[in-house]
Order: structure tokens, then sequence, then C-alpha cells
């Protein structure tokens, strides 16, 4: 069985196959009607040829049917995989991007702190300047 994911190549199929059971159903018609035999038996011959070319139609069909299931099972499976692979890319990219939002906030409040920190050191610093200025001042 032939499993082409090709749609044109897959839509010629059925034409093809009706093409080929009409020739073989009409040579088997003619070669049974240019054949000598009484009208029961001819009709009989044709009966059992036709059974057997509609058994042939039928089978192909089943084939047919069986090779679209197919198909559309290996579609709907690669479809869930790509989904899967989409989603996983899109978690991935979101974790990113929150520890990188994360690490730049954190370093935002270390820089705040870190300037908080030295502004008050050098607030101390001023002010015991001044006390110690005062002080020295008033002690002369």
């Amino acid at each position: 069985m032939n499993t082409n994911s090709n749609p044109e190549e897959t839509s010629k199929y059925p034409t093809v196959l009706l093409s080929l059971l009409a020739g073989a159903g009409a040579g088997l018609a003619v070669g049974l009607l240019m054949a000598p035999k009484a009208g029961a038996s001819l009709r009989a011959d044709i009966r059992g040829a036709i059974d057997d070319q509609l058994d042939t139609a039928r089978n192909k069909a089943g084939d047919l049917k069986n090779s679209a299931v197919n198909l559309t099972q290996r579609g709907i499976r690669e479809m869930q995989r790509t989904r899967d692979t989409v989603t996983q890319r899109a978690k991935n990219a979101v974790n990113s991007a929150v520890d990188s939002g994360s690490r730049q906030a954190h370093e935002a409040v270390d820089e705040a702190s870190d300037a908080a920190s030295s502004a008050a050191k050098n607030t101390h610093e001023a002010i015991d300047g001044a006390a110690r200025a005062i002080r020295s001042e008033s002690a002369a």
C-alpha cells in the first residue's frame, strides 16, 4: 500500500482505479459475449465476473479507506507532537523571562540598598562632623 503524502498523486488513485476496473470489466464482457456459450451459462459467467470485479473494487476501496485513516492518524500525531513542542518552548521562554526579570529586580533592590547605605553613612559622617565642629567652637 502506498502511503505517499503528496495530495496530487493521492487524488489520482480513485480515477486510475475506476479506469482500470472499467477497462477490465469491458474486456471481460466482450470476451464472454464472443465466446460460444448457452444463454444461461453466459449470464452466469457474466454475473460471476461482475461479482469478482465488485469484490475487487470493494477491497481496493477498503484499502484506500485504511490508508486514509492511517494518514489521518499520522497527521494527528504530528500535530500533537508539534503542539507539545511549541507549548514546551513557550513555557521555557516564559520561565526564562521571569528568571531574567527576577534577577534584574534583585539587582535593582541591591543597588538601591547599597546607595541608601552609602547615603546613610555619608549623612552620619556629616552629622558627626557637624557635632565635632560645634563642640570645637563651644570649647574654644
